[in-house]
């Protein structure tokens, strides 16, 4: 979810939201059927988590986190503003890729946010005041990302570094903090780990995981004379391994894509050398499905399928404002790895989840995605007539 730094930035960060803030439908999806169709709605960085009969996707929409509840993975369900940035401070602007996560029975948003210029850009974390991933959440502050660690200090200090795309890992009673960060001031993307000694609180220096540029397709528009780009790491832990799922090449370009990164689980992730990257992406675009990255991974309402949930773009453009969510299973391989297959094309239709009952249709208001009560219909959009 990298924006170009620069004193553009702020008009970037306004066109990447552009069409985005009303997450109109754009699928189909009828009553009763068992199939669907991508996209599944307009949007970006999706993340979506299973918690018993309840899906929850966590977004970003201008200044404000949403939590959307849902039977179903392939329809957004019920939405409720859970955050809002303040008016002033570090966390007033640019939020992006929040991510809801349940650790040790409680929940938490990790997000990204800056004071308006993305050279400041840090990760926060908030805090659920109950039970419910729909309430209410309490901030609990910016995040250290740098390589400076000192226990008791505050994490708004010079030493702090540029950080977005944050998320956990949890690993042998141990938690870790993972996320797209620069090594210095300058607009280069590395992926990095740290350890937490709380959901809150990271408790030790950043390592740099690997390289960013070893592969021609991990650069910018996967040139060989652009910088290399990681961003947006997602964990899978399976099969007696740790995977680090990572996009790459710029979330702006046509050849954004998926890398990834594995370890033996029983391995130490924060030692460099214990990771090992996969030298092709492990999903990348067609000729009518392109931009694909800045993914999460889910299962079927009855667990036996796994489900790879993505953001794509619709136009061969440099640009943010064209980006839709999509949703497909995948497998795995004989060697334990992930099998992501290929980007299903638009309108070809998938079956449903296993075990999801398809949603009687809900109208909803087009700019907040409020139900409407019964018998009222959908409003059209002001912004789009």
């Amino acid at each position: 979810m990298a924006r170009l730094s620069g004193p553009g930035s702020a008009f970037a960060d306004a066109l990447a939201w552009g069409s985005d803030q009303t997450y109109g439908q754009v699928g189909r999806r009828s009553s009763g059927s068992n199939t669907f169709t991508n996209p599944l709605y307009h949007g970006a960085d999706p993340w979506v988590v299973r918690d018993g009969e309840w899906y929850y996707l966590v977004q970003a929409a201008g200044g404000r986190i949403e939590v959307w509840r849902s039977r179903t993975l392939t329809e957004r369900g019920q939405r409720a503003v859970v955050w809002t940035a303040p008016h002033r401070g570090w966390n007033r602007a640019q939020v992006w890729a929040p991510e809801l996560h349940l650790v040790n029975g409680r929940w938490y948003i990790y997000y990204a946010a800056s004071d308006g210029r993305n050279v400041n850009h840090r990760m926060g974390v908030l805090e659920a005041t109950s039970d419910d991933p729909q309430g209410s959440f309490v901030d609990r502050g910016m995040l250290y990302t740098g390589d400076d660690h000192r226990p008791g200090a505050s994490p708004a200090r010079p030493s702090n570094r540029w950080a977005i795309d944050g998320t956990v890992l949890q690993l042998r009673g141990r938690l870790y903090f993972l996320w797209s960060g620069w090594e210095a001031d300058h607009d280069e993307q590395h992926l990095y780990i740290a350890p937490m000694s709380d959901p809150c609180t990271v408790a030790g220096s950043r390592v740099r995981m690997v390289d960013n540029d070893c592969h021609p397709w991990e650069r910018v528009a996967s040139c060989r004379r652009q910088r290399g780009l990681h961003e947006a790491p997602q964990v899978l832990v399976r099969n007696g391994r740790v995977m680090v799922v990572y996009s790459c090449s710029g979330s702006w370009e046509p050849s954004y894509k998926l890398g990834m990164l594995h370890m033996d689980e029983q391995a130490d992730p924060m030692v460099r050398h214990h990771w090992r990257k996969v030298t092709a992406p492990v999903f990348d675009g067609t000729r009518d499905v392109f931009g694909v990255g800045h993914c999460c991974f889910t299962s079927s309402p009855d667990g036996t399928e796994d489900w790879i949930v993505y953001h794509a773009k619709t136009r061969r453009w440099h640009g943010w404002s064209d980006r839709v969510v999509r949703a497909q299973p995948f497998t795995w391989r004989e060697d334990g790895l992930p099998d992501f297959g290929r980007p299903v094309s638009s309108h070809v239709p998938l079956a449903r989840p296993s075990g999801e009952v398809a949603a009687e249709p809900v109208a909803t208001h087009a700019t907040t995605g409020a139900a409407l009560p019964a018998g009222v219909a959908a409003a059209p959009d002001p912004a789009r007539l």
